[in-house]
């Protein structure tokens, strides 16, 4: 950082502290790749950019997407399924930036795993996850494309947490579980339970966790939440820079081992954060919904509820700040490319 930057952040973290940070709620869920949230509270870039954020941990998407609905949360991380789910229902949540790519994984006895990576093989068995879960629709949209009825071929059981599939997997109540990092890793490490397949298997680069809020919060706060966004994306410069101090951060909010958010966040890579909105895979994921018969009959105009506007003001703040960091002019030719 030149000593301009390092004034300008100074003079931003000042004017917050005399003005009045402005106070945002945040949800979550417990796995890394919401460590974003993380790194810019812990480094500090929330503060810099007038944000004072507290952090929630929830356990599934769709008690989180309750929370934001009910103005309990100014901020949510809650999936792809969740969100458009609760639009299609009727809930006006706008969908502004994004934290997550990939990040789920099916887990079996290991006596299962060559035999679950041939989708046919799930006709007529029992699949755990969590009610809502991302990795339900991709999944789902992988057995239709095979020929298999989702609906009708084989049972999906919804838990009401990620432990409790891992747990219904390893006594043998459920064939085979679709849980997120790090519960595929926890799994293996605590029970020898083990990957048949991750979901990215199935949909290479598919749109993952968004950043949700009521769309009225998102008019009258604009300012708000482009600043927001600001500070995660300093925050991705940071977990793409320094691995190092971003796996203890991570460590430390989730309380989990650092060897094993090492291996899940940079050795496997078995998700990637990132805060672009990611329209085009959005609209991707709503059209695999309909397809899927996952959503109800609406005529809903998606569109109307992705706001890519605020990241690319947030990302041209922040190219205008460091115009020749070379992650910066990535994220920005990401964004085209995507949005």
């Amino acid at each position: 950082m030149t000593v301009k930057h390092l004034l300008f952040s100074i003079l931003a973290a000042g004017c917050a502290i005399a003005s009045g940070a402005d106070k945002v709620r945040v949800g979550y869920l417990a796995e890394p790749a919401h460590g974003l949230h993380f790194i810019a509270k812990e480094k500090g870039f929330f503060a810099e950019e007038g944000i004072d954020a507290s952090m929630f941990q929830f356990a599934t998407t769709a008690e989180g997407c309750s929370a934001v609905k009910a103005k309990k949360l100014d901020v949510g991380t809650f999936g792809t399924a969740a969100p458009l789910l609760f639009i299609a229902q009727g809930t006006d949540f706008t969908i502004f930036g994004g934290m997550m790519i990939g990040g789920q994984a099916i887990i079996v006895k290991p006596e299962n795993a060559d035999k679950f990576k041939d989708l046919s093989n799930f006709k007529g068995k029992k699949v755990g996850l969590g009610k809502l879960s991302t990795g339900d629709v991709i999944f789902r949209g992988a057995l239709k494309k095979a020929g298999i009825d989702p609906y009708k071929d084989l049972q999906i059981v919804e838990f009401g947490g990620q432990s409790a599939v891992v747990e219904a997997v390893r006594k043998g109540a459920v064939d085979a579980g679709i849980v997120f990092s790090p519960h595929f890793s926890l799994a293996n490490q605590k029970y020898g339970l083990v990957v048949s397949n991750y979901i990215a298997d199935f949909q290479p680069g598919y749109t993952c966790c968004r950043l949700i809020a009521n769309t009225p919060d998102v008019k009258q706060k604009r300012d708000v939440y482009r600043r927001y966004l600001i500070a995660e994306i300093r925050a991705y410069k940071f977990y793409r820079e320094n691995p190092e101090e971003t796996v203890k951060i991570f460590a430390k909010a989730l309380k989990l081992d650092e060897d094993l958010i090492k291996a899940d966040t940079y050795t496997n890579k078995t998700f990637e954060s990132n805060p672009d909105p990611l329209k085009k895979g959005t609209l991707d994921f709503w059209n695999t919904m309909k397809e899927i018969d996952y959503l109800p009959k609406t005529d809903e105009d998606i569109n109307k509820h992705i706001d890519t506007t605020i990241y690319r003001e947030a990302l041209d703040e922040v190219l205008k700040r460091y115009p020749d960091d070379p992650i910066f002019k990535e994220m920005d030719a990401f964004f085209k490319a995507n949005n």
